[in-house]
């Protein structure tokens, strides 16, 4: 008797879906029947499968791309393959904070606290600086992702830990 790949439960020869957690089954009916309509039709396989094939190192270097790794990371936050791994969640929440950070960085600095201020230049030399040292640690810690290290930034880093447990 066939078991679920994702609770373990029993499920019965060529099931689609585990009964107990409602998990895909990569050997049942509807998937020969999608495989082979894909084939035909050229279609992309199902965003589960997507994700199943993505490794944890994967998983943490795309969620500290610069900028845009806030994409990969909400994707593995929410995702249910990624729901108990504490190393891929905190890599996720912490490129979720430093986006955050980026983001009043790059706008309500600014406007809160250079509005009214007329001088040469120094506030966007500022500004440019901690802009610059955010791109940085994103690059240091895709690195460091692509060597399998874990890495906790001073403040960011207590945000995801503490994020990462309460989830789990």
């Amino acid at each position: 008797m066939p078991f679920c790949t994702n609770c373990g439960n029993s499920v019965t020869e060529g099931a689609s879906y585990c009964p107990r957690c409602g998990a895909f089954q990569p050997g049942g009916k509807r998937w020969a029947n999608a495989s082979s309509s894909r084939a035909q039709f050229g279609s992309a396989p199902p965003a589960s499968d997507i994700l199943n094939g993505i490794s944890d190192r994967t998983a943490a270097i795309l969620c500290y791309i610069p900028v845009f790794g806030v994409i990969p990371a909400i994707i593995f936050l929410a995702a249910q393959r990624f729901r108990h791994n504490p190393r891929v969640r905190f890599d996720g929440f912490q490129s979720l904070y430093l986006f955050v950070t980026w983001l009043i960085i790059s706008s309500a600095a600014p406007t809160l606290f250079f509005s009214g201020v007329r001088g040469f230049g120094i506030e966007h030399g500022i500004l440019a600086l901690l802009k610059l040292a955010v791109v940085f640690g994103w690059i240091y810690l895709l690195v460091k992702a692509s060597q399998q290290q874990q890495v906790r930034l001073p403040i960011i880093g207590d945000l995801a830990a503490r994020s990462t447990t309460e989830q789990l």
